[in-house]
């Protein structure tokens, strides 16, 4: 059954401000919304709302038990109930991304917006799927991509330290031994922007470029003399009939 690890693989836990008011709006009105619960109680929504009466010293709260008949129809409700309650506004993208390929392979959606067949017709296309979440087809396929940063890249992005955006244009520009050169190349504490990623690019393209230049003029030279040889030997060969 999912557990708090399963959620905060999809979710942070609220911090700073947000989480200070939303504790004050406890603490002065109470938890107004029941959280739900599995047959095993189980939380599937309402993981901040327990979590801020545990701070608040609150023993009680309303539950609204519900039967699930398997871990996907848990993993639905968990993922759909949150993302409206927070918003496409994730402060998180990577676990967004999460989000959204669990929920593809729940509804069966398919690269390309195609259809699998599902018992329960439940499939949906891309379309479909991001119109429910309340983005674009585009900005979907963004997000999902950062499911597939290396671990490096992927922390930077998950703290802040690097944008969704440069993130993908290093990915997509560098393999994954380059990524991790121009990670280690930024000092500590420092974040990864896009004009640092895009002068260590440069300067790698521009020492690609002088070494590519640099094997075709030692190729051109060491296939030279072959050429010297060749030619005395034609000489040599006509020789005798001048």
């Amino acid at each position: 059954m999912v557990q708090v690890e399963r959620y905060r693989h999809f979710f942070d836990d609220m911090t700073g401000d947000a989480w200070e008011a939303f504790l004050e709006s406890i603490r002065t009105s109470g938890v107004i919304e029941p959280i739900v619960v599995t047959q095993d109680l189980v939380i599937v929504s309402g993981h901040q709302r327990v979590r801020g009466c545990k701070a608040l010293e609150i023993t009680e709260i309303l539950a609204d038990m519900r039967h699930y008949e398997s871990e996907d129809s848990i993993l639905k409700d968990l993922i759909e109930t949150n993302i409206r309650q927070r918003g496409v506004g994730n402060p998180n993208p990577v676990k967004l991304g999460r989000c959204i390929k669990e929920l593809e392979r729940i509804y069966g959606v398919e690269h390309g917006g195609d259809r699998k067949s599902k018992p329960n017709n439940s499939a949906l296309n891309q379309q479909e799927l991001a119109d429910m979440i309340g983005i674009s087809v585009d900005t979907l396929q963004n997000y999902k991509k950062l499911t597939e940063l290396i671990p490096e890249l992927d922390d930077l992005v998950q703290t802040g330290m690097t944008t969704p955006t440069t993130a993908r244009a290093i990915m997509r520009q560098l393999s994954e031994e380059e990524q991790i050169q121009l990670i280690s190349s930024i000092p500590a504490g420092e974040k990864l922007t896009k004009r640092k990623a895009d002068q260590y690019i440069a300067q790698l393209n521009s020492s690609k470029a002088e070494a590519d230049q640099l094997r075709s003029e030692n190729n051109r030279l060491r296939n030279q003399p072959q050429k010297i040889k060749t030619i005395a030997k034609v000489k040599k060969a006509v020789a005798p009939l001048v």
